[in-house]
C-alpha cells in the first residue's frame, strides 16, 4: 500500500483529513491557518484566524470573526481569498483558494448560541477591531451577538506542496464537478 503523498487521491484526502482534524483538535497545526484577502487600499492582507468548521463534501471551511473587522469589509468588496496552512507534523504546505462570504444576524443565531461565554468577548466591544486606543485597558469587550459574523470559505483551488525525505511533492487540485488533480514541479 502506498503512502498518502505517492497518490494525487491520497494527498486530497489528507488535506480535508487535517483540516478536519483542525477543527477537532485545539493543538492540531492546521487549526490556525492564515486568511488573505484583499484590502480596501488594493494591498493584501494576511491574518491568523480559528477553523471553526470544515465540510469536506461541501467543499467548505468555517471561521468565525468579529462584523466590524476589516476582513468582513474587504471580503465584501472582493470575495476571493486564500487560505494557507502548514503542518509540521506531515510537513505539508496547503493554499486554499476561496470565494468568502460573512453571514451574520438570523442566519448565524445557532452558531452564537454554541460560543462559550468565555469566548464571545472577542466578537463585539468597544472600540470596533483595529480603531486606536488610548492605552490597553481602553477597550471594552463586552460581547455582542449583533457583531457575530461566520465566513464561509467555499474552496475552489487546492495546492499542496508535501517536503519528503526522498523527494518533495507538488499538486494542484481544482473543484469542478468534483475534485481534478494534477502534480507539479516542486
Amino acid at each position: 500500500m502506498s503512502a498518502w503523498q505517492e497518490t494525487l487521491e491520497g494527498t486530497l484526502g489528507q488535506v480535508w483529513s487535517r483540516l478536519g482534524r483542525g477543527v477537532a483538535d485545539r493543538r492540531c497545526a492546521t487549526r490556525h491557518p492564515t486568511l488573505c484577502s484583499i484590502g480596501l487600499d488594493g494591498v493584501p492582507q494576511a491574518r491568523t484566524v480559528v477553523l471553526r468548521g470544515c465540510d469536506p463534501a461541501a467543499d467548505m471551511l468555517e471561521m468565525h470573526t468579529d462584523l466590524a473587522s476589516a476582513k468582513v469589509a474587504e471580503l465584501a468588496a472582493d470575495p476571493r481569498a486564500s487560505l494557507h496552512v502548514w503542518d509540521p507534523r506531515l510537513k505539508l504546505q496547503m493554499r486554499l483558494s476561496a470565494r468568502v462570504e460573512a453571514l451574520s444576524g438570523a442566519a448565524v443565531a445557532e452558531r452564537w448560541a454554541k460560543v462559550p461565554q468565555g469566548s464571545r468577548r472577542a466578537y463585539g466591544g468597544t472600540p470596533a477591531p483595529g480603531r486606536p486606543l488610548a492605552s490597553p485597558e481602553a477597550h471594552d469587550a463586552t460581547p455582542s451577538e449583533a457583531r457575530f459574523a461566520v465566513l464561509l470559505a467555499a474552496v475552489h483551488v487546492i495546492e499542496t506542496l508535501h517536503l519528503g525525505a526522498d523527494v518533495h511533492r507538488r499538486a494542484r487540485f481544482s473543484r469542478h464537478e468534483g475534485w481534478e488533480g494534477v502534480w507539479l514541479a516542486p
